[in-house]
């Protein structure tokens, strides 16, 4: 039964509005669209149902972070069948997660849409048995919604070589609109459609006017001030979230700073502190909080106007998940406005454009087709991304070409057998053209064997798991087929046409927004009407509309003001078992190399330090944790809060640095009484080094208080 999944594997006792109709309808067998505000619970509707079937379950996701989280959280609950393709793997790691889901030890893969332009990797998955195929965020193939990717656009064809299995598409921001274009462009067959009503009570809508781009700051710090942190600034550009965390750091807030900017280390490391409230607030461009699921964010802030009103849903959703009250504020600048039509216009491409890009994919053509890497298409025609998707499209549609499958961009030959037998003609010349080790370009390759390059990648595959070739692909290219070099007149006006609407339909995104910005009534009422939500709210006492506030003044400060956030002092929580947990957790972290917040959230700390379970069955009853993870933690844990058990699995000898350590962060955090006690607990062990430690940590305490 899929509540006893919901228990077991995830921990909690009910399903939430609309997780049971979808699954119920995922194990039917039937296309569904699910519609769901953001920390809505998309996930379990396919976790659970996957969990239930003995077939492969396949989720296309475009957000590598929440696949790699959802796999790491899934282990920790004993789930073993679960593993993730993605970019972000080498070549040998990609092979063998593939090699995995031929011999059926996979039951549950996490993949990036343009994994499923493999035509091998499509006829493996096939060969294995996909019983459900999952389109997470799916609004991204609607070039109408606020976050159009090209690579969603295949995945119909890639779900008919499937064998047409059951298809879920899932998002928490589609417009009636853009519904409709999921249901029609994923060609979904009498969906069932269920769309759980946007109102988050708990959330607070404000906005304030920002009549120069210094007072940002002031009003960030005054939303600190009013709802201490954890919290996220989003910002636009790289330059503006450096300089906010900067001025953030001057006012004493503990603030990092987060984009593309920066190395994939750093920015795991500023999430993961993030997670673990070692960081209070985040500035960040809009990358950062996708599918990340912190439940405690108390307000989320944008620096400047957002792209759309959907686009705002989602990121102004991230705050408030578990439910307590959160603030939303939007600074609302003119000139900020400006900017976002400006990019549009830049970004705006037309007739002359189409025509160039083309052009371009025509002078690339070799034998009519054309096999550049997929990063290559925009800069053929000196257009951006997103436009060269819609150019694709609308070229396509016109039947002017043909895009298939992606091609890998070269092999990496380790071993070959000499003189195998039993080749067909194809994989023979094939054979023949290889060398003996080295990498060789697949184009070149096909020019040897005198083949198209879709035929000798397949001849490639074919080798490869018969064990005749042992080889890595690496890279990818487009494979483009052309029925003409030449572009007709009317189809280059149609297309233009098309580029057009789509330029307008996001100046009118930027209008709502605005219009948004410039209410004089409910602004909750607003939002839910924009997508279709019929509940009436107003007055909500949950905007600054509603609750009658005028438009704020900006605060003075004159100097930069120290800001110390404050959390709730009536929670029961034992703050030295708490410490004692947390090192707890970052000793299992470091062990399974995971971030720390995958083991156990906070939140699910704070309960066992407060609730202090006595069994195995009491800590499996705290939401979120589930019956598999107590199974694999319980002990443990109930030893610690009975106190019959270090924090971790180090030496008798050496526990007495994990009370040290404890006692150092009750110290800093000003809780001298907790602290003291952990400090006998280290004495407790009567070792020499013990004493020395306390003794120095005392001292150092002292020293700087008496400089202070």
């Amino acid at each position: 039964m899929p509540l006893d999944v919901l228990k077991e594997i995830f921990g909690f006792d009910s399903f939430r509005p609309g997780q049971e109709e979808v699954i119920r309808a995922v194990l039917d067998g039937q296309d569904t669209l699910a519609v769901m505000p953001t920390g809505g619970g998309k996930s379990l509707c396919y976790q659970v149902p996957a969990l239930m079937k003995a077939s492969l379950t396949v989720i296309v996701s475009p957000l590598i972070s929440l696949m790699k989280d959802q796999i790491d959280s899934l282990v920790q609950s004993s789930v073993s069948d679960a593993a993730t393709l993605h970019s972000g793997l080498s070549p040998e790691e990609r092979w063998e997660v593939e090699r995995r889901v031929r011999t059926g030890e996979i039951k549950m893969l996490y993949v990036a849409p343009e994994r499923l332009r493999s035509l091998e990797f499509v006829l493996s998955l096939r060969r294995s048995g996909v019983g459900l195929f999952v389109v997470d965020e799916a609004h991204c193939i609607s070039e109408w919604g606020h976050n159009f990717r090209p690579d969603y656009l295949f995945l119909p064809r890639a779900v008919r070589d499937l064998g047409s299995p059951p298809v879920l598409a899932l998002t928490a921001t589609a417009t009636p609109r853009v519904r409709e274009d999921i249901v029609a462009s994923m060609r979904l067959r009498d969906p069932k459609v269920v769309v759980t009503g946007f109102n988050r009570p708990n959330l607070t809508y404000r906005v304030r006017e920002v009549r120069q781009k210094k007072q940002k700051l002031d009003h960030i710090l005054d939303v600190i001030r009013t709802s201490p942190p954890p919290g996220i600034v989003y910002a636009t550009t790289r330059k503006e979230c450096e300089e906010l965390t900067a001025g953030l750091r001057r006012s004493g807030v503990n603030a990092a700073t987060y984009h593309a900017g920066l190395g994939s280390a750093e920015r795991s490391s500023v999430q993961e502190r993030f997670m673990t409230d070692e960081v209070d607030v985040v500035v960040a461009t809009v990358a950062f909080g996708m599918g990340v699921d912190k439940p405690n964010v108390r307000f989320v802030v944008h620096a400047s106007i957002p792209g759309s009103l959907p686009a705002y849903i989602q990121e102004a959703g991230r705050a408030g998940r578990d439910g307590e009250p959160s603030e939303c504020v939007v600074l609302y600048r003119n000139e900020d406005v400006g900017r976002r039509k400006r990019l549009i216009t830049l970004n705006a491409a037309g007739g002359s454009e189409v025509e160039s890009f083309f052009r371009a994919l025509a002078g690339v053509e070799r034998e009519g087709r054309v096999s550049v890497p997929p990063g290559s298409l925009a800069g053929l025609g000196g257009v951006e991304a997103d436009a060269a998707g819609i150019m694709l499209r609308s070229l396509e549609e016109s039947g002017l070409i043909s895009r298939g499958y992606d091609l890998w961009a070269e092999v990496e030959v380790r071993r070959v057998e000499e003189e195998p037998e039993g080749l067909s003609d194809e994989i023979a010349a094939v054979h023949a053209a290889l060398p003996g080790s080295g990498a060789i370009p697949i184009p070149d390759l096909a020019g040897r064997s005198g083949l198209r390059p879709a035929v000798v990648q397949g001849a490639l595959y074919r080798m490869m798991l018969d064990g005749v070739l042992e080889a890595v692909p690496r890279g990818s290219l487009v494979d483009v087929r052309l029925k003409t070099v030449v572009l007709d007149e009317g189809i280059r006006r149609n297309i233009a046409a098309r580029l057009k609407s789509h330029d307008s339909a996001a100046y009118a995104q930027i209008r709502d927004v605005q219009n948004y910005a410039n209410l004089s009534k409910c602004r909750r009422e607003h939002l839910l009407r924009h997508f279709g939500d019929t509940e009436d709210v107003a007055p909500c006492a949950g905007c600054d509309v509603c609750l009658g506030e005028a438009a704020r003044p900006v605060p003075v400060t004159g100097t930069p003001t120290s800001v110390e956030p404050t959390r709730s002092a009536a929670s029961p929580v034992d703050a030295a078992l708490l410490e004692r947990l947390k090192v707890w957790r970052g000793d299992q972290a470091r062990e399974q190399k995971v971030p720390a917040y995958v083991v156990l959230h906070n939140s699910h700390l704070e309960e066992i330090a407060a609730r202090k379970p006595r069994t195995v069955h009491e800590l499996g009853s705290i939401k979120g944790i589930g019956l598999r993870r107590a199974a694999r933690y319980g002990d443990e844990l109930v030893a610690m809060v009975s106190g019959k058990q270090e924090p971790s699995g180090r030496s008798a000898g050496d526990t007495y640095r994990e009370h040290l350590e404890v006692a150092e962060r009750l110290l800093l955090a000003g809780r001298g009484a907790d602290a003291v006690a952990e400090l006998a607990r280290a004495l407790e062990s009567g070792n020499e080094e013990a004493r020395l430690a306390v003794n120095d940590l005392l001292k150092h305490f002292a020293d700087e208080r008496s400089t202070a």
